[in-house]
């Protein structure tokens, strides 16, 4: 029996030694066969969070576009913006014209007759341009020419008899005569300045004046020009003034000064409306046609009472203002608008107050007729609605970017950077891939999302600047497997 069990404990060993040798066998082919049984697993850097995602750069979630699709897509793509931003309100406005500024009107400074009119409704001119040619009928601005001619004759006999008096010698003459025929000379040129600027004031222009000095003949017309637009008021006067200063509110008719006139290419009136056609009789004073001049022009916020004193805190920190024109991606936007004023009553139909800011216009085009007359196209024009953003709060030194470069998905908020290195697709076109990178907002409005700045978000990278969404969705479908296998992956990339 002894025998037995000692036989039956050899016959064990080899069975042992077996089963070792195919445990080893399997654990090697285990070992190897790993990566095929098993699927790849992202790896990460040392010490970082899975979850924050590989290479540095947030989720490692990549979504490729052929470059066809990306430019069907029309994706723009660049670099964020650090900078300072602010938390506006907004309130609804429209242009309005600067009263009185923005408005001339012209009047006849005589009585007389149209006999021909140069413009046209809605015509854009220049100042010192002709407006209309009026016959005059007006006695008085004949006597004022016929006591003119009359001071000059009288003038010269005066300056003859003085000439025969002192070629006679000092001896015989008596010093009495001298001053005497003076004093006529001084009379008599004190009444001719009186006399130019009589007819200055009743609508003779400067060369007209001239040609009547010259042929002493009587002016039968005089020609209506536009008026100047005067330049921005010096902080000093001048040291001194003409014997006679003609403002623009006045100075309605007469060739301006070509030193008083405003040349540059926004510097047109238009010809809002014109009351005297070719014939009409005119008495003194009567409206021939207005002006309007749009260069400069207000916009007028309706604000509520809680938003007043916001404005003037904005104000007080020197912050501008931006005005919206429109709505969605093709909406105008002006911005470093600054507060005009605000007004000091309440509008009575709508309960709000209303707050002016300035605004300069601009000219989109410019047409002329068969007559070579000129039309102006301004970009913003009275009455025209908008939006005005008032700054509340500013966001210091924080990563500024478009609203469409920003996707949400539940509880998460990313964009997308675009991998640096592109690879080759199987018809020879270039695939570029962009990566999710989470992002944590701090605020956010129409046009912009504001962002914390973060390792993760390396603005020196490039991002797609717009078109978030689509890359989203397209990075879902080609998990969900409704795409392109190589639409989508998930493995770091070096940068």
């Amino acid at each position: 029996m002894t025998r037995t069990a000692s036989n039956n404990s050899r016959n064990i060993w080899p069975t042992l030694l077996l089963c070792a040798v195919l445990l080893a066998v399997g654990g090697i082919a285990g070992f190897l066969l790993r990566p095929v049984i098993l699927p790849e697993v992202a790896q990460t850097d040392e010490g970082q969070d899975p979850e924050s995602g590989g290479a540095g750069h947030g989720s490692s979630a990549i979504v490729v576009i052929n470059e066809k699709t990306l430019d069907n897509m029309n994706l723009k793509y660049g670099k964020f913006e650090v900078r300072d931003y602010f938390q506006t309100i907004r309130i609804p406005a429209q242009v309005v014209e600067r009263i009185p500024q923005s408005r001339r009107s012209v009047s006849a400074p005589i009585a007389g007759r149209v006999t021909k009119v140069f413009v046209a409704k809605g015509q854009a001119v220049r100042p010192g341009e002709k407006l209309f040619d009026v016959r005059i009928t007006d006695q008085s601005i004949a006597d004022s020419q016929v006591g003119l001619l009359e001071v000059f004759a009288n003038l010269e006999i005066s300056r003859a008899k003085k000439q025969r008096l002192e070629n006679l010698g000092t001896g015989v003459v008596a010093g009495k005569q001298l001053m005497e025929a003076d004093f006529e000379i001084k009379k008599l040129t004190d009444r001719r300045a009186a006399l130019i600027q009589e007819l200055r004031a009743r609508g003779m222009g400067e060369e007209q004046i001239k040609t009547f000095i010259k042929t002493k003949q009587l002016a039968k017309d005089i020609t209506i020009f536009a008026p100047a637009l005067e330049k921005a008021p010096s902080s000093s006067p001048p040291e001194s003034a003409p014997a006679l200063t003609i403002t623009p509110a006045s100075a309605t008719i007469g060739q301006p000064a070509a030193s008083t006139m405003l040349q540059a290419d926004d510097q047109y009136f238009t010809v809002e409306s014109i009351s005297a056609l070719q014939g009409s009789a005119l008495k003194l004073g009567d409206p021939l046609c207005s002006l309007t001049h749009h260069s400069e022009l207000l916009i007028k916020g309706l604000a509520f009472e809680s938003d007043v004193d916001k404005i003037a805190n904005a104000n007080q920190n020197g912050w501008k203002f931006t005005a919206q024109f429109g709505e969605g991606p093709d909406a105008l936007v002006r911005e470093g608008l600054p507060l005009y004023k605000v007004e000091n009553h309440v509008d009575t139909q709508s309960q709000t107050f209303p707050v002016f800011v300035e605004i300069e216009n601009e000219i989109i085009n410019q047409t002329s007729d068969a007559q070579n007359r000129k039309y102006v196209n301004w970009r913003f024009k009275p009455g025209q609605r908008a939006h005005l953003e008032v700054p509340i709060e500013m966001w210091k030194s924080q990563v500024v970017v478009p609203m469409a470069a920003v996707v949400r998905e539940g509880p998460e908020t990313f964009v997308f950077m675009k991998i640096s290195h592109t690879h080759e697709s199987a018809d020879g076109t270039l695939d570029h891939e962009f990566q999710k990178v989470p992002v944590q907002v701090l605020h956010t409005d129409k046009r912009f999302a504001v962002l914390k700045k973060d390792v993760r978000l390396d603005v020196y990278e490039k991002y797609a600047l717009d078109q978030a969404y689509q890359l989203n969705l397209a990075l879902k479908l080609a998990a969900g497997g409704g795409a392109d296998p190589h639409a989508g992956h998930d493995h770091p990339h070096p940068h």
